[in-house]
């Protein structure tokens, strides 16, 4: 037994001293996911955790690593790059060596996961990471993957990030970088910076951010660009080697599925050469499916730099597709003779339509450093492949029926994979001839409306075929076709990443005007049982409606029921009839008006439709329904909020407001395109009344192009119902002012906040808050202070343990109207936990006890102390510890030195937690006199 505690305290010493020869490694990396097999039925993935270590760094070299799949298993990975037996990995320039290490994973179930791999060491001597000692932080990093439902969101990969990690800048020039992530499945990204990581939701310690290291911060800006990824620092100011994470969120139909937390590195050296430049013609392209893009890209020295050789290099989606992937060419990786040219070329093909950039991002680097290395420019290129537009649409119209119709075959309708799912076909009164731009698909914001939500593909004598019947007789339609494109469920029955082609020519076709048309609905006086509406309509087209074929006598109908959009059976005959013998003349069918009494015009809107008969009893057809303007008011503080609603068969483009007066008339308000409208400066407690008058056209020849209609007068009286826009919160306390955290006076927080009269120009009227505290994050708020004063803007809380807890404040105002929450503040302990190394347990009531120095916020300890024979002699969970140099059985040890463990635990905002380290060291007993 004693030689196990002897092997025991080697491993413990030799794993101290083997921290330190490991104390250069990791520089940067990520983990990516890909499914394997078919992904209805699979739940394998395989995950590649991607490294930069330090190539010198030979004793701390990993030929296996631990990923724990976020399931509660973990493995070992081999390393699977580079020559050697077992692979020894790929040696890149600037001392850095790439590693992969690739796992497949079977998973119990569908859901998200969270991968990730945690090495002891990162690399020595990182400015911006717990400097000088950045060689004892862990490295982590960490991806979250999800499986989606297959039937409902298709298969998923997470993107691959092309670019390496590590680059190279100077002090006081401009340092671009650019992770080139792509997206195999067509999803979405975007990129923000996190602080590295050291653990699963631990930040590593004494992180500094890049911009804040120097002595100049108005000069010193960092910036990630959140669509494109392009990061840029302006300007670094210090030499050294500086750590950076990332966390790319991948969204699939604005949903977040997957997110890689990238970690990298920046070596800023003392230099004063020039980077290099890189010339394109573009910064961002839309190309056409089936075209060629083809372009030079050149990569100079600056002119101070002549002597210099440049190398020129490109990644990027466009080099990964399956399917006609691009080419830069010549294809060579050396240094060349500056300038350099090399062409970039992509034959685009329709499975390359996406609605997402790809990105080319174009490398410049010179031989500063070199045959291997060198300052370096990076520059993005982005090239969006569209859908072509559909060809040669035509329209035509029969029996108040349009048929549109289009050019088959369709460019990209054989594309691989049934990437092209059919045709939408959309819809505008009049036209909107607008220039082409092959960076715009789709209609989107045009003024047409989709008639198909389900692509279509019908066919007609050998055209693709699409028929309108919801026109409106005399009216002009004008029509655009889209393709439409999506990646499919494994079982074909749902799309996922819907993009649109460009949109075809435009075809306008006016139909015959062969039946009446309603020209006015319009409220002449307000009642809950005596309200009048007047209801007028204009005569067909003589033309157009062919007497010859369609005799009289001719008879009008008209048809009411109640409500905005009511359904074709809810119309019922009023028993209003107008009869002629002849279509023209005196005693012809001519524009015809009429008032509908007995109405309640103050509680609904009331439609109508004009059945129009020949020969008195053959129905040639009926208007389309047209309703009254109705309005509403929804009354709030010192204002009344109008909207208003119709249904007509012409286009309103203009509503004039009345506000009633004091003699009973009306004054107009405003003159406004829509609702809402909203009428302020009003005295709360007093009723107003509104009318709201249309202004609208059919857009049709012989038909009066202003066409006026009044809603019914509604009146309602403002309240004060709003409340005070939310106060904002700051909270301060001992740990922030670095005061001696054993104080318990001092262990209180300080809230502070501003009056929301101070923050909001709608907010007025403040009287009061309410305080509410939580000692944990994910616990419940609970009301702790209300305050009746709304000059009084600080308050202190001493929590019942320690300082810890999440506060936010609320507003009242005069009415009680309680605002939504302030910003939500949570704050820490501040944990501190020292230990001595030395102790006299001789009983002269001095230095007795082994115990740590004052402490604060520690809820346990897991304190052993081990003899030199490795033996167990003292344990305890007591924070104070209180150890009187006896063993588990009491009896005194001898004299001398002791090694001791110590994981404290820290309470926490977030709960009770393990303390970032694990204390260890070596105890002197001494007992001397007594």
């Amino acid at each position: 037994m004693p030689k196990i505690y002897r092997f025991l305290l080697l491993f413990i010493l030799v794993a101290g001293s083997a921290g330190q020869a490991l104390a250069t490694h990791n520089r940067a990396g990520e983990i990516t996911v890909e499914q394997v097999g078919d992904c209805v039925q699979s739940l394998t993935v395989r995950a590649t955790i991607t490294t930069y270590t330090k190539a010198s760094s030979r004793p701390a070299d990993r030929d296996t690593l631990t990923i724990c799949w976020g399931d509660g298993t973990c493995e070992r990975v081999a390393r699977f790059n580079g020559p050697g037996s077992p692979p020894q990995g790929e040696i890149l320039e600037n001392d850095t060596k790439k590693n992969l290490y690739i796992a497949t994973h079977t998973y119990p179930s569908r859901g998200t996961y969270v991968l990730s791999m945690t090495d002891p060491n990162r690399n020595g001597g990182i400015l911006n990471v717990n400097f000088p000692n950045s060689d004892q932080v862990k490295f982590h990093i960490q991806t979250t993957y999800t499986f989606p439902n297959p039937q409902f969101q298709g298969c998923n990969n997470t993107p691959q990030l092309l670019q390496p990690p590590i680059d190279i800048g100077c002090v006081g020039k401009v340092f671009t970088h650019n992770p080139n992530a792509y997206d195999p499945d067509g999803d979405s990204l975007s990129y923000h910076f996190i602080v590295p990581l050291q653990d699963v939701g631990m930040n590593v310690p004494n992180y500094i951010w890049p911009y804040l290291i120097g002595d100049d911060p108005i000069n010193n800006k960092l910036t990630i660009d959140e669509v494109t990824g392009d990061i840029v620092w302006d300007a670094p100011q210090r030499p050294g080697e500086y750590n950076l994470a990332m966390i790319i969120i991948e969204y699939r139909d604005g949903i977040a599925i997957d997110t890689i937390v990238r970690d990298m590195q920046i070596l800023i050296e003392e230099c004063e050469n020039l980077p290099p430049e890189v010339e394109t013609p573009f910064d961002e392209i839309c190309v056409v499916a089936g075209e060629v893009l083809e372009f030079d890209v050149t990569g100079t020295a600056p002119l101070e730099e002549t002597s210099q050789q440049v190398r020129l290099t490109a990644l990027g989606g466009p080099f990964e597709v399956a399917f006609s992937p691009a080419t830069f060419t010549p294809e060579s990786n050396a240094f060349e003779e500056d300038p350099v040219r090399k062409t970039f070329r992509w034959q685009t093909a329709c499975e390359h339509i996406s609605d997402q950039y790809y990105s080319v991002v174009f490398k410049a680097t010179d031989n500063f450093f070199g045959d291997t290395s060198g300052l370096a420019t990076l520059k993005t290129v982005r090239i969006k492949v569209v859908g072509p537009p559909p060809e040669d649409v035509q329209a035509e119209s029969n029996s108040g029926v349009v048929t549109v119709s289009w050019a088959k075959p369709y460019f990209c309708e054989d594309a691989a994979d049934n990437y092209f799912r059919g045709f939408t076909v959309w819809r505008r009164q009049g036209s909107n001839n607008f220039p082409p731009d092959d960076c715009r698909p789709g209609l989107a914001g045009r003024g047409y409306t989709k008639l198909n939500n389900v692509p279509i593909m019908d066919e007609a004598g050998g055209r693709y075929v699409f028929n309108d019947p919801n026109v409106e007789r005399g009216r002009t339609y004008c029509y655009r076709i889209l393709a439409q494109f999506a990646k499919t469920t494994p079982g074909g029955d749902y799309t996922y990443n819907v993009v649109e082609s460009l949109p075809s020519d435009e075809v306008c076709i006016q139909l015959d005007r062969d039946i009446p048309l309603i020209t006015q609905v319009s409220v002449l006086s307000t009642g809950a049982g005596d309200g009048e509406m007047q209801v007028c309509w204009t005569k067909p087209i003589a033309m157009d409606l062919d007497t010859l074929e369609n005799p009289g006598p001719y008879r009008y109908e008209v048809l009411r029921a109640e409500g905005i959009n009511p359904a074709d059976s809810d119309f019922s005959a009023i028993g209003v009839e107008f009869t002629s013998p002849y279509f023209s003349g005196p005693q012809g069918a001519n524009d015809t008006c009429f008032v509908d009494s007995g109405l309640n015009t103050r509680g609904a809107a009331y439609s109508y439709k004009i059945n129009f008969y020949i020969e008195n009893t053959t129905l040639l057809g009926a208007t389309n329904p047209a309703s009254s303007v109705f309005l509403s008011i929804a009354p709030t503080d010192n204002t009344n909020v109008l909207n208003w609603e119709e249904r007509v068969p012409w286009e309103n483009y203009e509503y004039t407001v009345f506000r009633a007066n004091a003699q009973g008339g009306l004054d107009p308000l405003a003159v406004v395109d829509g609702p809402p409208y909203s009428d302020t400066g009003l005295i709360n407690g007093r009723e107003y009344c509104y009318v709201i008058q249309s202004l609208g056209s059919y857009g049709v020849e012989g038909v009066m192009d202003s066409l006026k209609n009044d809603s019914q007068e509604a009146c309602a009286a403002p309240v004060d119902n709003v409340p005070p826009c939310p106060p904002t919160l700051e909270v301060l306390n001992a740990c922030d002012e670095a005061v001696n955290c054993t104080d318990e006076e001092l262990l209180r927080n300080t809230l502070i906040w501003v009056n929301p009269m101070n923050l909001c120009e709608e907010t007025d009227d403040v009287v009061g808050y309410e305080v509410f505290y939580a000692p944990f994050e994910d616990s419940e708020f609970q009301l702790i202070a209300s305050i009746d004063d709304s000059r009084i803007t600080e308050f202190e809380h001493k929590p019942d343990i320690g300082i810890a807890g999440c506060y936010y404040v609320i507003a009242l105002d005069t009415f009680e109207n309680r605002s939504a929450p302030s910003n939500i503040v949570c704050v820490d302990n501040c944990p501190s936990y020292f230990l001595p190394n030395t102790f006299t347990p001789n009983g002269d009531g001095q230095n007795d006890l082994f115990k740590p120095y004052p402490f604060c916020f520690i809820d346990r300890v897991e304190f052993n102390v081990f003899n030199r024979w490795g033996e167990l002699v003292f344990s305890t969970n007591d924070p104070n510890l209180n150890w009187d140099g006896t063993n588990l059985q009491g009896k005194e040890l001898a004299e001398g030195t002791y090694y001791y463990s110590c994981r404290y635990f820290e309470r926490r905002v977030a709960g009770i937690v393990p303390g970032p380290e694990i204390l260890s060291g070596y105890i002197t007993l001494l007992r001397g006199r007594r």
